[in-house]
């Protein structure tokens, strides 16, 4: 019974990587036969093994799919990336313009990919396929934010079990954090500040825009994010115990972004407690509305960026964000300490000895380390 193993057919089967190899075409094609005849072997794989089969052109032939995601998880138990997208929202409270970001990131990677995009079948050479087709119409940091997208919902498959194996978003960014600041959004000079917050165009807003007019006048001196100052309700206008009137601001993106933030009192006496007047606790101070999921501020957003333009203000990269910006090169130039910036502004401290080791500001020391250079401000924005 001597055999000459030499001769013995070999293959190399491990289920639970979808790794098969096999030496040549014919070996690989006899091999699926095989497996296929002991009901092994996922229909969709035989399906994309087969396929494979003729383009094998090494000695070896080596058919390796251990990129597949989900080993050998049948393709139509595998949801598809809408579905996924669905059961996503359903866990994860996300804000409007963040399911319009997901929505259009999701369709236009299936468009891509012409199919539903069973998550199982999703591979990394997809996702860098994909990557490259943007590159022809997009820029490094919408291209980054695009791979954010399905990186999340990926690692959300894998974290609810609809999916096992790796992530296969694993390119790096294209954007460094240093090029995110340097290609960011502008900084206001101060007298570009002057020339807009002086010009008759803007003070006449007060009557005619008191929304954006009183809109505009927090921002310069709270440097809030513009989200924030829409979504604040008239009872989080408040005033403390020592008289510091301040923004109580709750709808933040970070924990830290969830503060106190003093504004001056010239803007009551500006006429801001009449703006308020009327309005119940319960209302926004503002009558921006979420539109088509961009978010409430996109309207004060876009005016803004016109009446700049219209005030011969025409630097690029300045938009709302960059007064928020100002103040908080403003307040460093005139000597508003780093720890008080941050907690000013809801900016994480990265120090330790700062953000472990001390306790924060109260609402009436931020309005007191920080007034010298708000009074420079009103001084600037002439009121």
């Amino acid at each position: 019974m001597s055999q000459d193993r030499n001769k013995f057919k070999k293959y190399e089967i491990d289920l639970s990587r979808g790794v098969f190899k096999a030496d040549g075409a014919e070996d690989h094609a006899a091999m699926l036969n095989a497996l296929e005849s002991i009901g092994k072997l996922p229909q969709w794989l035989i399906d994309k093994q087969t396929a494979s089969t003729p383009a094998v052109a090494t000695p070896k032939g080596v058919h390796d799919l251990e990129d597949r995601r989900s080993g050998p998880l049948v393709a139509s138990q595998s949801l598809p990336l809408g579905e996924l997208l669905d059961k996503f929202f359903l866990l994860k409270k996300v804000k409007p313009a963040t399911v319009v970001t997901y929505k259009n990131v999701v369709k236009e990677f299936t468009a891509f990919c012409k199919s539903k995009c069973p998550i199982a079948e999703i591979l990394q050479s997809d996702i860098n396929r994909y990557r490259e087709d943007l590159a022809k119409k997009n820029n490094p940091r919408t291209i980054d934010n695009k791979m954010i997208v399905l990186k999340s919902l990926i690692n959300f498959a894998l974290d609810q079990g609809y999916l096992v194996g790796k992530n296969p978003v694993v390119a790096k960014n294209l954007q460094t954090k240093k090029q995110k600041l340097t290609d960011g959004y502008a900084i206001f000079e101060p007298d570009e500040i002057k020339t807009f917050f002086q010009s008759e165009r803007f003070k006449n807003e007060k009557t005619s825009d008191p929304d954006y007019y009183w809109c505009l006048m927090l921002e310069i001196f709270s440097g809030c994010r513009v989200g924030e100052l829409t979504a604040l309700q008239v009872g989080h206008v408040k005033n403390s115990e020592a008289g510091t009137y301040y923004l109580q601001i709750r709808d933040a993106k970070t924990s830290a972004g969830k503060r106190e933030v003093p504004i001056p009192p010239l803007i009551f006496n500006q006429g801001f407690g009449e703006f308020l007047d009327g309005k119940k606790a319960t209302d926004f101070v503002f009558r921006y509305q979420d539109r088509e999921g961009k978010g409430a501020g996109n309207a004060v957003g876009k005016k803004f960026s016109y009446q700049i333009k219209a005030e011969k203000i025409h630097r690029s990269k300045l938009v709302f964000h960059s007064l928020r910006k100002f103040l908080n090169d403003f307040f460093m130039k005139n000597g508003v300490d780093y720890e008080v910036r941050c907690q000013y502004f809801g900016h994480e401290i990265e120090a330790v000895n700062v953000a472990t080791y001390s306790n924060k500001f109260n609402v009436d020391d931020l309005y007191n380390r920080t007034d010298e250079a708000r009074k420079k401000v009103t001084s600037l924005i002439g009121v």
